[in-house]
Parts: C-alpha cells; sequence; structure tokens
C-alpha cells in the first residue's frame, strides 16, 4: 500500500529495491554469487536503509547550514565567532538497559568530566587573577569510567564490542566472555555469578550503578548498510536522492597492521564524535543549563523532592555545589559587597573612600564574626583567612561559614529596619484609616441632621400651608361679601358721576363752540394778512429787480439796497416765525389744558376699559402732533439762522462785488442776481412751513372737537 508512493518519492525502480534489500552477493576469487537473505535480515537491512538516509538528510541540513553562515575572508573560510547549543539525554537507568543506555551513559559520563573540570579550572583560574591564598581542592574525576567504556588499548567495553562486530563469528555471548575475562579486575565494573548467567554486567557511573544487558548489543553495533543500498540510492532518479547516496556512503576503512582495513562500528563512531564534541566544547566558553522533571504525572505545581534530588544527584550538580561549598562559595565585587554589608561599620564606611571602603569594611566584618566564634580570644593579625574572608583585587570572597554570619547579620539589621518600616507604615495607614472614619462619621452626622432637618422643614411647611389655606378661604368669604358691597357702591357712584358728568360736558361744550368760532374768525384774519404781505413782498421784488437793471454801473448803492432789503426781509421772515411760534405755542398750552380737562372728565366718568384706551390713544396721536409742530417751529429757527449765514455770505461777496464792479464786468451782477434769487427761494420756502404749521394746528383743533364729540357721545 505504501510501498509505490515511497518508491516514486525516491525515484527508484521497484525490482532493483527488491535486489538490494532480499540478496547478497559473496565473492570467491574473481566470481561473485548472489543469496538471497531471509526475512530478519531482510528487516533489519530495511531498518539500516531507513537510518542510513536520514542520518544523511541530517548531515546534509548541517552543512548547507554551516556553509551558509561561514564567514569568508578572501579565499580563505575563517571561523567566525558563534553560539551553539547542545542538547543531550541526561543520565539513564531503567529496568532493562542495552546498546542506546550505555552509548548515552558514556557521552554524559565525558560531558560530566567536561563539566567538572570547567569549573574547577575557572574557579582556580579566578583565584589566581584576584590574587587570593587557596588550596587546591580535591574533585571527584571519572576518568576510569571511560577508559572502562572506550580506550584505544582495545580494553574497554566498545573496543571489545566492535572487535566482535567485525569478525564473521561474533555473537553476544562471545562478546559478554572477552568483556568478563578482560574488564574482571577494574574496579567500577561489576559482574557477578548471577549476572554472568542472565549475560548482564554492572558500571559504575558518577550518578549510581546501571545494570546493562548485552542481547542485541553486536547487532546493534554493526549498524550495517546492505552493500547495494547505497548504489540503490546513488542510481536513483530524483538528483537530491543521489546526494544522499553520496553522504550516506561509508567513508575509506581504516587498516590494520597486517594490511587488512577495519570496518567502522556504531560504538567506534560515538566515540570519536564524543571526542571531537569535548573538543569543540573546550574551544568555547561553556554555559550549563539543567532541566529537572519535577513529576512523572506532568501536573504542575507538583515537587516530587526524592525524584528531584536524584535528578541533581545524576547530573552531578549536588557534587559540584559541595565542592564549591569546600572554597569561596560566594564572591562579591567591591562595590556590591559594600553596598550590601555596609551596615556593619556604617559611619567608618561613609568617612572612607575608594578601596578603603571595602577594606574597612572586611575587616570589622572579619572582628565581628571572630568575636563570635572566639568571645574570650583576641582577634589574630589575619583575622581574615581564619574567618574565611579573602580580599581580591575586585572581589571579596567570602566562604559558606563566613557568608552565613553577614547574611545573619545582614538579616537582623533589615529585620529591624523593616520592622521600623512597616511601623511607620501601619501607623500611616492606621491615620489614613482613622481620617476616613472621622470623614464618614461627619459625613453621617451631617446626612442624619440633613434629614432630621428635612424632616422638621416639612413639618414646617405643612402647618404653612394649611394656614395659607386658611387665610385663603377666609379671604374668599371676605371678597365674596366685599363685591357684594363694591358693586352696589360702584352702582351708585355711577349714577351719581353720569349725572355730574353730564351738567359739566354741556357746559364745556358750549365753551368749545365758542372758542372754535373764535379761532376760525383768527384763522381767515391771519389768512388775510399773510395774503395781503406776500403781495406786498412781490410788487417790492418786482420793483427791486426791475431797478436792478438800471443800477448796475451804481453797484455801490444797489448793494446796499439790496442788504436793507435783505435785512428787512429777513426781520419780517422772523416776525412771521415769532408769530407762528407763538400761535404754536399758544395752540399747544390750549390743547394741553383740554386735554388734561378731558382726562380728568375719563377718569371721573368712569368710562369703560377699551373707550378709555381708544381715548387715550387719540390724545397721545394728538400728543405727538403737537411736538412734530415744534420740531418743525426749530426747524424754521435754523432756517433763520442759514438766512443770516447767507446774508453774511452776501455782504462779504458785496465787497468783492464793487472791486469788479470797478472792471464793468457784469458777470458779478449776474452772480449776485442769482444768489439774490435764491435767497428770496428761502424766504418763500419758510412762508410755506409756517403755513403748513397753521394748517396742522388748524387739523389739531379739529381732532380736539371729534374728540369732544366722541366724548359726549360716551356720556
Amino acid at each position: 500500500k505504501h510501498l509505490k508512493p515511497v518508491l516514486e518519492l525516491l525515484g527508484l525502480e521497484l525490482s532493483r529495491f527488491q535486489d538490494a534489500l532480499c540478496q547478497f552477493e559473496i565473492e570467491a576469487g574473481n566470481t561473485s554469487y548472489t543469496r538471497t537473505v531471509n526475512k530478519d535480515l531482510a528487516a533489519k537491512g530495511l531498518e539500516a536503509l531507513i537510518k542510513s538516509t536520514y542520518g544523511a538528510m541530517f548531515d546534509f541540513i548541517v552543512q548547507t547550514v554551516n556553509k551558509k553562515i561561514d564567514s569568508k575572508d578572501g579565499t580563505k573560510s575563517q571561523k567566525a565567532a558563534f553560539i551553539g547549543v547542545l542538547d543531550i539525554f541526561g543520565f539513564e537507568s531503567f529496568t532493562k538497559n542495552s546498546f542506546e543506555q550505555l552509548c548515552i551513559n558514556y557521552c554524559n559520563e565525558g560531558l560530566q568530566q567536561q563539566f567538572n573540570l570547567h569549573i574547577f579550572k575557572t574557579e582556580q583560574e579566578e583565584y589566581q587573577r584576584e590574587g587570593i591564598e587557596w588550596k587546591f581542592i580535591e574533585f571527584p574525576d571519572n576518568q576510569d569510567v571511560l577508559e572502562l567504556i572506550y580506550n584505544k588499548k582495545s580494553t574497554g567495553i566498545i573496543s571489545i564490542l566492535s572487535d566482535q562486530s567485525r569478525g564473521a563469528r561474533g555473537t553476544d555471548k562471545n562478546f559478554a566472555d572477552n568483556m568478563y575475562r578482560i574488564c574482571a579486575k577494574h574496579p567500577r565494573f561489576v559482574a557477578t555469578a548471577l549476572h554472568k548467567g542472565k549475560g548482564q554486567f554492572v558500571i559504575k557511573h558518577y550518578a549510581g550503578p546501571v545494570t546493562y544487558g548485552t542481547e542485541g548489543f553486536v547487532e546493534k553495533n554493526k549498524d550495517e548498510v546492505p552493500r547495494g543500498a547505497t548504489t540503490l540510492l546513488e542510481s536513483s532518479s530524483k538528483e537530491f536522492v543521489q546526494l544522499l547516496g553520496k553522504i550516506s556512503a561509508p567513508p575509506a576503512e581504516a587498516s590494520s597492521g597486517r594490511g587488512k582495513k577495519k570496518r567502522s562500528t556504531a560504538g567506534g563512531k560515538f566515540a570519536v564524535q564524543l571526542t571531537q564534541l569535548r573538543t569543540r566544547i573546550d574551544m568555547t566558553a561553556p554555559h550549563y543549563i539543567r532541566c529537572l522533571k519535577p513529576n512523572q504525572l506532568l501536573r504542575p505545581d507538583d515537587f516530587d523532592n526524592a525524584m528531584i534530588a536524584d535528578q541533581l544527584r545524576y547530573a552531578g550538580v549536588l557534587e559540584a555545589i559541595r565542592v564549591s561549598r569546600a572554597g569561596y562559595s560566594q564572591r562579591y565585587a567591591h562595590d556590591v559587597f559594600v553596598d550590601r554589608y555596609r551596615f556593619i561599620s556604617l559611619d567608618a564606611v561613609r568617612k572612607a573612600k575608594g578601596e578603603a571602603k571595602v577594606e574597612i569594611l572586611t575587616k570589622a566584618a572579619a572582628k565581628m564574626i571572630y568575636e563570635i566564634e572566639n568571645p574570650q580570644a583576641a582577634p589574630p593579625a589575619d583575622v581574615l583567612s581564619s574567618v574565611g574572608i579573602q580580599h581580591g583585587n575586585t572581589k571579596v570572597f567570602l566562604r559558606q561559614g563566613a557568608f552565613e554570619y553577614l547574611e545573619r547579620f545582614r538579616s537582623e539589621q533589615l529585620n529591624a529596619k523593616v520592622t521600623k518600616i512597616q511601623a511607620l507604615c501601619r501607623r500611616y495607614l492606621a491615620r489614613c484609616r482613622y481620617v476616613r472614619a472621622l470623614e464618614n462619621i461627619i459625613v453621617t452626622q451631617a446626612c442624619i441632621r440633613r434629614y432630621l432637618a428635612i424632616v422638621k422643614t416639612a413639618k414646617v411647611r405643612l402647618t404653612r400651608n394649611a394656614r395659607i389655606m386658611q387665610k385663603q378661604y377666609r379671604m374668599y368669604c371676605q371678597r365674596k361679601v366685599f363685591v357684594a358691597k363694591k358693586a352696589g357702591a360702584v352702582w351708585f357712584q355711577r349714577m351719581a358721576r353720569g349725572q355730574f358728568g353730564r351738567k359739566r360736558f354741556a357746559a364745556l361744550w358750549k365753551e368749545r363752540q365758542a372758542e372754535l368760532a373764535l379761532m376760525e374768525k383768527q384763522r381767515k384774519a391771519a389768512t388775510t394778512i399773510q395774503c395781503l404781505y406776500r403781495m406786498g413782498v412781490a410788487k417790492k421784488r418786482k420793483q427791486l429787480l426791475a431797478r436792478e437793471m438800471h443800477r448796475q454801473l451804481s453797484s455801490n448803492s444797489v448793494v446796499s439796497d439790496t442788504v436793507k432789503v435783505l435785512k428787512a426781509e429777513q426781520k419780517k421772515a422772523g416776525l412771521r416765525a415769532y408769530q407762528a411760534q407763538a400761535v404754536a405755542k399758544q395752540t399747544k398750552q390750549d390743547a394741553n389744558k383740554e386735554v388734561e380737562e378731558l382726562r380728568k372728565e375719563l377718569e371721573q366718568a368712569s368710562i369703560s376699559s377699551e373707550k378709555e384706551k381708544q381715548t387715550r390713544a387719540e390724545l397721545d396721536k394728538m400728543r405727538e402732533e403737537l411736538e412734530q409742530a415744534h420740531a418743525e417751529l426749530d426747524a424754521m429757527r435754523m432756517s433763520e439762522d442759514r438766512m443770516r449765514t447767507r446774508l453774511s455770505a452776501v455782504e462779504s461777496e458785496n465787497a468783492k462785488l464793487k472791486e469788479q464792479l470797478k472792471g464793468g464786468t457784469f458777470l458779478a451782477g449776474s452772480a449776485y442776481q442769482s444768489s439774490q434769487y435764491d435767497d428770496h427761494g428761502d424766504l418763500r420756502q419758510l412762508d410755506e412751513r409756517i403755513h403748513n404749521i397753521a394748517v396742522r394746528s388748524k387739523q389739531g383743533r379739529r381732532d380736539l372737537d371729534a374728540l369732544v364729540q366722541s366724548l359726549a357721545i360716551l356720556k
């Protein structure tokens, strides 16, 4: 079902694929023979082909990535700085351990040795760099375990296994017998009679003893790929599969001393790769991250203490911590140490400057620790070394005991300060709560007082409203009685005032008729006077104009006469304006008197409100017309002023005409004549305004008569 798609992806033919996995060739001299393999060997060959293809693909990816990130300088390729990440399985110890667990634990042993060497080498280099006194610290070395598993003298387990894997008759039993015989005396190797009977052996690793079973070791170590598998991949129609075939091709086999070639094995390859890895790590600055599994149930926040302790022990962390505690496990930079422990001698540290702060602080700390450990003895000269404190060039080194003392001093000081700060904070918080409580009490009291005031106000308001209702009811009753009495009184008053008003109106009507007759006579007389006056003025103007033509040469006398005439006309115009003003003033006074009398009569007669409003509107209209008449009189006064201004201009022009007439020009005479005609026009306009005022006064009289008649009708 799946074979056909796989062959299409790999670009292989079915017949060649079957021949490569199910048959093998035997060479005998110059002749080769083809034999068919059994089912188990064919399945193992298929697994080996899969592993080889996967490994070639992995190598291709690694080579491609390395090629892309390589930095090149000219023609020479140089390795730039890099960061590598190595992720391996931890130490494994199962109920049944085989060849895979041996390889993984061998890798962990090698990396653990490199870790120990790196840690303690770094420690010793730092001690020397800081210039402090130190003694060599012993740490566990697992080199014997590494030599037990693999060495170049063919006495290691992997070396013995490789010899058996290369032989034609190598079996797991032969491998176990040779291993028991060669490694029996090794201190890290254990194989009891029971173990030998089961084909097992025990290796004492740094993390603990592990029991391995030899079953399948030889076959797993061979890792043989069918001879035709590489040729099969190279014959693929896909270029990438061909490339994988070239990568998976076995390297040239090393030759032995007798000229025979040795085949590579899985264990040998693993050992060589581990050696290369350690060499690469030694060239870098490694950093280690230990991952721990908290529990077997994969639950969060659930820590199995025994399981975690075993993982720490297997990873070598506990041993590293023990060795680190044997030396100067704690170290601080000078500024960090001063900042962390300055409370020991705060005043002295504040006064000191630079490196003197560290020296003063370390001596004070050492003296304090020594006095606690030896209360009866005086501190020696070298008190720093005796208590476990070293003053380096850039750091201060502390042993675990001295560090614990300083931390205890620091905790006591911090607790005291924290207690004080907490007391102040609690005081502040308590005061805040008190202030809030006090504010809440005040607000509550205010709300209660407000509620009581609202209740009291509602009660007062209810009482007041009841009084108002009582007052209104009493007022209604009294008003009802008052309105009845008032209606009777008003009826009697109206009847009495009506009778009195009718009598008064009859008298006023007679007086008014007499005044109207008199005013009509005066109007006719004034009209006659005005006509006669205007006629005389016109005759005089005609005579003056006729004479003007004959007296142009005698301009001085003519001008003077003209000025006299103008002055006379000005006086007459002023007289007419004064008379008109007197007539208008008298008319206004008479009208005001009649209006006031009519208003009093209206008030006494108690006319209905609508008629009274209409009468008042007519009175206001008459008053406005009188005010307009006064405004026109003011305009007449302004016209008189303009006449005076024009007269002065004529006099000034008269002087100019005298000079011009000496030259015999007629232009001045014509200009003078035109200005004279203009003056006569102004006089005519003034007469027309006076006539209009008289007409409006007459119209006002008529309106008053109509108003009196309407009042009579109302009465």
